[in-house]
C-alpha cells in the first residue's frame, strides 16, 4: 500500500478519560469509544522523524522472558499506521511473537498505545489485523499463541491456583524451613556455592566462606573479595588461582558416572509470616536436601543431553552435560510435579499452563540463577539467568519455584487480560520463514527485528525451555553466525536474503516495510544490507527504537550500542541517495546536524546506530565497530 494514505481525524470519546482515537476500537480507559469520523490524508513516516520510545516493562512484555524481544505495544503503534482495519501484516522473524502480539493490541489499543501514535503525529485506524508471523523456535511460537489467544483470564487464574496447590501438597515441604527462633518458615531461596581448593596447599573451602563478605547486623555494604588468607596456612591466595573441585558421581537419572563441580548450601532466605530472614545452612536444612535429593525422578524430567555450541564454557560448564545437571534436585522435583499437573482436557489452557511454569523454568529455577553485588548494598541482590548466555556463576542461587510462580500468575493475568477477546486474526507458524507458504502479493505490511548476527544464538538458549516441551529449534536454517555451526557472515547473509527474497514476493505492490536491527561490526551491517538490497529493497527513511532500558548483552556486550536502528523499507523502484562524502567526519558531523539541539542524539551508542543506519541507507561500506567509533568519537570530541 502507498506510504500516505488516508487517515481518520481524532475523535474524543463519550468520558472525560478516554484519550483522542480512531473509530475502529477502544482503548483500555473506556471500551465504549465508537464515534464516527472522517478521513483526512496523514502519513505514518512521522514515525521515524525522531527515536521512538520502546519500554521493557509492563505485563504482555514481563509475562515471558525472551532475548531481545521489543515491546508490543510499540510495534502496535506502527501496525496500525502502516496499514488499515483489516490488513495482512507479515512478520517471518518472530522471536517471542511481539508482532503477533501488537496486531491483537490493534483491536484492544491501550492508553499508552494512543499516546505514543499521538506523540509521533501518526492517527492510526485502531481495529482488527490480520498477522501470520513465522518463529523457528517451539518455545517462542508457543509464547505467541498463548498470549495472541489466551484463555479466559479468570478462569486461567482459577486453573493456574489449582496447578499450584496440587504441586504444594506434592511436593511443598521441601521448602520447609526453621527461622532464627526455631519456628517454622519457608524458603524463599538459598545461595549455593562451589568448592575451591587453594592454591598455596589444597585446603579445601567454599567460595562463599573465601569471598563472600556480608556483615550479619547489616551494617556493612556486601562485597566479593579477589583474595583470601587460607585457614590451613596462612597464606593470601587469589581467587582467580584456585582450582575448583571436581568429584565422580553416578547420575542417578542416566545411570552414568560423571565428573561434576561440588556445591554446597552456603545461605539460607526464609520467610515466616511477614518477616524474612536470613542464616547459613543448619543440619536440617541439609537434611531436607538430602531428602529430595533420594527421590527417583527417571522418565519424569528432561535427561537429554545439552547441545552447547557457542555458549560453551569448559569451566563453569565443567560436568554439565544433560539438561537435569542444570537444576538442584529439589527444583528438579518441583519442576516434574508442577508439569505432571498441568490438566491436558483443554489444550488451549493446558498450553497457557505450561508457558506460565516456562516463564519461571530457565530465567529462575535453574543454576543460571544468581545473585549480584550492587554499589553500597547490604547483601547480595537477587537476580534471574543472564538473557541470552548459559551461565552459571559460582554463586547460584535455588529459588522458591512454587512462590515465584504465585507471583507470575498476577502478570499472565493482566496480559491475558489486554488481548483475551480480540478480533485479530493470528497466525503463528512454528518453521522456517526461507519458504512461506503465502500466495504472491498477499501482504500489506512487513514488521520484523531479525537476529542480529552473532549476537544471540538463539536456539542453543532456548533448549533449556525446550526441552520440558520435548520440540526443539531446528538450528539447520537459523540465521546466525555461529562457529559451532560453521556459519560464517557469508552463510548468515544467504540465509537472511533467502527469507527477504519471500517477504518481497509476499508484500504487494507499494507496500512498506519496517526492520529492526542492531549490531556493532560492519560485517553484520553488511549482511543486512546485501539481503535487502539482492531482495529489491530500498531505504526511504532511517531512525532508532530507544529502548528506555538496556538488556544485559547491550550493557556488557563488547562496544554494546544502545538503540536498535529503525528503517522504513519499500520495494519501489529507484536508486539509493549518493551521500556527498565517505569521510567519517563528514558522515559524523551529517548526523550531529539532523540531531538539532537533541542531547540524547549526541550519546555515542545512539549516534552508531545513526551510523549503521545512515551507511546503509546509502549503500556506504560501514568501516567502523561500535568499538573504533566510539574510540574515533571521544577523540574527535576532545580535539574540538
Amino acid at each position: 500500500m502507498p506510504l500516505v494514505k488516508a487517515r481518520p481525524i481524532l475523535a474524543k470519546g463519550p468520558d472525560n478519560n478516554c484519550p483522542p482515537r480512531r473509530l475502529a476500537s477502544h482503548c483500555e480507559t473506556s471500551y465504549a469509544c465508537r464515534k464516527r469520523v472522517q478521513p483526512v490524508p496523514l502519513s505514518p513516516v512521522g514515525l521515524y522523524e525522531h527515536a521512538f520510545p520502546a519500554t521493557r516493562s509492563g505485563p504482555l512484555y514481563n509475562a515471558f522472558s525472551y532475548p531481545t524481544k521489543i515491546d508490543p505495544e510499540a510495534v502496535a503503534v506502527f501496525l496500525a499506521a502502516h496499514t488499515d482495519v483489516g490488513g495482512t501484516v507479515l512478520d517471518p522473524f518472530g522471536g517471542s511473537c511481539s508482532t503477533a502480539i501488537a496486531a491483537s493490541l490493534c483491536d484492544r489499543p491501550t492508553k499508552r498505545m494512543c499516546d505514543l501514535a499521538a506523540a509521533a503525529g501518526v492517527n492510526p485506524v485502531w481495529g482488527p489485523r490480520k498477522a501470520i508471523v513465522y518463529e523457528l523456535s517451539p518455545v517462542g511460537s508457543l509464547a505467541g499463541r498463548v498470549l495472541t489467544d489466551p484463555p479466559d483470564p479468570h478462569s486461567f487464574e482459577a486453573a493456574a491456583k489449582r496447578l499450584i496447590s496440587l504441586a504444594s501438597g506434592e511436593v511443598g515441604w521441601m521448602y520447609d524451613a526453621l527461622d532464627l527462633s526455631g519456628g517454622p518458615g519457608r524458603i524463599r531461596h538459598v545461595i549455593w556455592s562451589e568448592i575451591l581448593l587453594s592454591s598455596c596447599c589444597g585446603q579445601r573451602l567454599s567460595l562463599w566462606e573465601a569471598a563472600a563478605h556480608v556483615d550479619p547486623a547489616r551494617l556493612e555494604p556486601v562485597r566479593l573479595a579477589k583474595d583470601f588468607i587460607c585457614p590451613a596456612c596462612n597464606a593470601r591466595v587469589m581467587v582467580s588461582d584456585c582450582q575448583r573441585e571436581v568429584r565422580r558421581r553416578d547420575d542417578p537419572i542416566t545411570g552414568e558416572v560423571v565428573d561434576q563441580r561440588t556445591w554446597v548450601p552456603a545461605q539460607v532466605y526464609g520467610q515466616t509470616g511477614n518477616a524474612t530472614w536470613c542464616r547459613p545452612p543448619t543440619e536440617a536444612d541439609l537434611a531436607l536436601i538430602d531428602r529430595a535429593d533420594s527421590l527417583d525422578l527417571r522418565g519424569r524430567v528432561p535427561d537429554g543431553r545439552i547441545k552447547f555450541g557457542d555458549l560453551y564454557r569448559s569451566g563453569y560448564h565443567t560436568g554439565i552435560t544433560h539438561f537435569h545437571h542444570l537444576y538442584t534436585r529439589r527444583n528438579l522435583s518441583v519442576l516434574a510435579a508442577l508439569w505432571e499437573a498441568i490438566p491436558t482436557d483443554d489444550p488451549r489452557m493446558a498450553d497457557a499452563l505450561r508457558l506460565l511454569v516456562l516463564s519461571y523454568t530457565a530465567t529462575h529455577s535453574t543454576l543460571m540463577t544468581r545473585v549480584v553485588v550492587k554499589k553500597n548494598q547490604t547483601d547480595f541482590v537477587l537476580t534471574g539467568a543472564q538473557s541470552g548466555v548459559l551461565y552459571v556463576s559460582g554463586l547460584p542461587v535455588e529459588k522458591n519455584i512454587i512462590a515465584g510462580i504465585e507471583r507470575k500468575l498476577s502478570t499472565f493475568v493482566r496480559a491475558f487480560a489486554m488481548t483475551y477477546g480480540s478480533r485479530s486474526d493470528v497466525r503463528v507458524v512454528t518453521g522456517s520463514s526461507t519458504r512461506l507458504d503465502l500466495p504472491d502479493s498477499s501482504v500489506d505490511y512487513l514488521f520484523t527485528d531479525p537476529p542480529f548476527g552473532d549476537f544471540i544464538p538463539y536456539a542453543e538458549v532456548n533448549q533449556v525451555n525446550e526441552a520440558w516441551l520435548g520440540s526443539f529449534t531446528d538450528r539447520a536454517e537459523e540465521a546466525i553466525i555461529s562457529p559451532a555451526q560453521d556459519k560464517d557472515a557469508s552463510a548468515y547473509a544467504e540465509l537472511m536474503t533467502r527469507v527477504f527474497r519471500e517477504t518481497a514476493r509476499a508484500l504487494r505492490p507499494g507496500s512498506a516495510a519496517t526492520v529492526v536491527f542492531h549490531g556493532s561490526t560492519p560485517v553484520i551491517w553488511s549482511a543486512l544490507g546485501r539481503a535487502l538490497s539482492e531482495s529489491g529493497y530500498r531505504v526511504q527513511r532511517t531512525s532508532v527504537l530507544d529502548k528506555v532500558q538496556l538488556s544485559f548483552k547491550q550493557v556488557v556486550h563488547e562496544g554494546g550500542t544502545r538503540d536498535d536502528a529503525l528503517f522504513l523499507l519499500s520495494l519501489d523502484e529507484g536508486t539509493p541517495c549518493s551521500p556527498l562524502s565517505n569521510d567519517i567526519n563528514d558522515i559524523i558531523n551529517v548526523l550531529e546536524r539532523q540531531a538539532g539541539g537533541d542531547s540524547a542524539e549526541f550519546e555515542p551508542k545512539r549516534l552508531f546506530s545513526r551510523y549503521g543506519a545512515w551507511c546503509l541507507e546509502h549503500g556506504v561500506p560501514m568501516v567502523f565497530t561500535s568499538r573504533e567509533f566510539y574510540a574515533h568519537l571521544a577523540q574527535r570530541r576532545g580535539d574540538l
